[in-house]
């Protein structure tokens, strides 16, 4: 799936957790991130364009590093040493993460039915436990729109009853101003009803 509906979904499990502020934040990134195993596109393009060939890392080690029981231990381990409640983190942490491994086992297939992208659960130490599924939707299809969309609603609703919002990962300020619009236009709405 896309790393910003990955991104959401996890913010969306911290903000059932009880946590504070600060490690709810940690879950969110923990949650998404798994996908940093993809950034070799990142230097199979830069050796392209500099005309070095294609080392194909992003092929070889995305869903393989971190995106099985290795990545779902050893992200939140890091998230530990920021967290105020560590364990819990941890266990929240644990738990985003395998919700990003099973929105990818559901729909992150490529652009034809025979490309889908298995999990080597016990990678990159084995592929003895490789997790795959036929259905497996392609990464524009409507299931995958429609998550991202119910993901935004509830981002919007946070926001518009306690004032939370994703955009806290980011900026401070603009998460303030976020909230402040979306209330402002939620008072708005439920004075006209």
């Amino acid at each position: 799936m896309n790393p910003i509906t990955h991104l959401l979904a996890s913010w969306s499990l911290a903000e059932v957790s009880g946590l504070d502020q600060r490690d709810r934040a940690i879950v969110a990134w923990v949650g998404a991130a798994p996908d940093l195993d993809g950034f070799g596109a990142i230097i199979d393009g830069a050796t392209r364009l500099l005309g070095y060939g294609d080392p194909a890392l992003y092929g070889r080690f995305h869903h393989v590093l971190l995106h099985g029981l290795f990545g779902a231990l050893l992200v939140p381990t890091i998230g530990l040493a920021f967290a105020r409640r560590r364990f819990v983190a941890f266990l929240w942490g644990v738990a985003a993460v395998h919700i990003h491994l099973a929105c990818d086992l559901v729909g992150s297939r490529g652009p034809t039915t025979d490309d889908i992208w298995p999990i080597p659960y016990l990678g990159p130490f084995s592929e003895a436990v490789t997790l795959s599924w036929s259905g497996q939707w392609p990464l524009n299809a409507w299931p995958n729109i429609a998550l991202t969309l119910g993901l935004l609603a509830f981002v919007f609703a946070r926001a518009a009853s306690v004032g939370h919002s994703p955009v806290s990962l980011f900026s401070t300020g603009a998460h303030e101003a976020f909230v402040a619009a979306v209330q402002g236009r939620w008072r708005q709405i439920q004075g006209r009803a």
